[in-house]
């Protein structure tokens, strides 16, 4: 197959982006094969258009994310007082932000609401660590020498986790909160959020467009899907249920594999450099969320059979709850992270035991040392 005249000259210009699609397109129609890129995807489309030159349309997201570089810079340009501001709102976007607020509001206010916004968060990042590995899509300051990194990350950019896991969770704290002023300050802090993730040059545009929309996509479903999956899940034996949450978590991590599996043999392309030394396709991030997955079904599990707990009681004694079962938990932490071996059956484990130990180990420990009491009756989660 003949490739018309101006075809090598779009394939320079979109190189430069390294785009998956662009490189696996030109394989895919039976031109040489650039760098190394996936090949199905594209291949599929040919075959249904029936030509070649689908690659202006396929690849939209390279002519997108030119028109959006220059934004970047623009808002880059903006006073140095505004960084450490942006870097700090930032924050409320990250999962990790998020599952330390959940021993908090666990431990010490209410452990349905805990273990509601800890697996709505936990739902959100699981699903865009897959829709990362699925677009393969890079980051400004990946791409364009002029975007400055001031901040860096090693995984793919769309969608954006900060935008996803602040739409959902935020989201979720403003509907248990049930209040006008909790949606406009969830909305609010969204926004800057997103805001945010552009100015540091880690994000395109459409990148946090595409988070907002899938972190408001499984907000919805969480909160439409929670009472009869809940209703399930209460009726299975604590054998099934315990099950179930490894099956699940392993299920996750199969999930992954499958949207890496397209790309088989890609690796990052000259044009990334400015990246450094990146692993994007790894699934260190999916292994450990699969092990608090587990931990966090399996713990909340057991807890429900031998019974909730009081949450409440004098400060003093919820800031000793909170103080003893942080300090364990970071002790955890530690050992998995500092004194075994780095493997992803060590990493998985680790944060499962984590995970089992805020939901469970923590709660019966409290009870034990009479720094908590139990429910005056047992309670769903629901």
């Amino acid at each position: 197959m003949a490739w018309p005249d101006e075809l090598p000259e779009v394939w320079r210009r979109r190189s430069r982006y390294g785009t998956p699609a662009c490189r696996s397109g030109i394989a895919a129609c039976g031109g040489g094969a650039p760098e190394s890129g996936p090949r199905p995807a594209i291949g599929w489309i040919v075959v249904l258009v029936g030509r070649c030159d689908p690659i202006y349309a396929v690849d939209f997201l390279d002519d997108l994310h030119i028109a959006e570089l220059e934004l970047i810079v623009g808002l880059q340009q903006w006073p140095d007082w505004v960084r450490p501001v942006l870097e700090l709102v930032s924050v409320f976007g990250t999962d990790t932000f998020f599952l330390l607020c959940l021993p908090i509001l666990y431990w010490c206010v209410d452990p349905r609401l805990g273990l509601r916004l800890g697996l709505t968060v936990l739902v959100a990042a699981s699903t865009n660590a897959i829709g990362k590995l699925a677009a393969h899509q890079p980051r400004p300051y990946w791409i364009d020498v002029r975007v400055r990194p001031l901040s860096v990350e090693g995984a793919f950019g769309l969608p954006s986790g900060h935008a996803q896991n602040g739409t959902a969770g935020l989201g979720r704290l403003a509907v248990m909160a049930g209040r006008p002023w909790a949606w406009w300050t969830a909305g609010a802090l969204t926004v800057l959020v997103c805001l945010s993730r552009v100015y540091l040059g880690v994000h395109f545009v459409s990148d946090v467009v595409g988070g907002v929309l899938l972190g408001a996509v499984v907000l919805v479903l969480v909160l439409k899907l929670e009472s009869p999956v809940t209703a399930w899940w209460l009726r299975l034996a604590l054998w099934a249920q315990l099950a179930a949450s490894a099956a699940l978590s392993f299920a996750l991590i199969g999930v992954a594999a499958l949207a890496n599996a397209p790309y088989a043999g890609w690796s990052p392309p000259a044009a990334w450099s400015a990246a450094g030394q990146i692993a994007p396709e790894s699934l260190d991030t999916i292994v450990t969320m699969a092990g608090v997955l587990l931990g966090t079904l399996a713990g909340a599990s057991i807890m429900y059979r031998i019974g909730w707990f009081d949450a409440g009681g004098p400060l003093g004694l919820r800031a000793a709850r909170w103080l003893l079962g942080t300090a364990v938990a970071v002790s955890i932490w530690y050992v998995q992270r500092e004194l075994l071996p780095q493997t992803g059956v060590v990493a998985y484990t680790g944060y499962a035991v984590l995970a089992l130990w805020v939901q469970l180990g923590a709660p019966v420990t409290f009870i034990r040392l009479g720094l908590m009491s139990r429910a005056r009756q047992a309670q769903a989660v629901h």
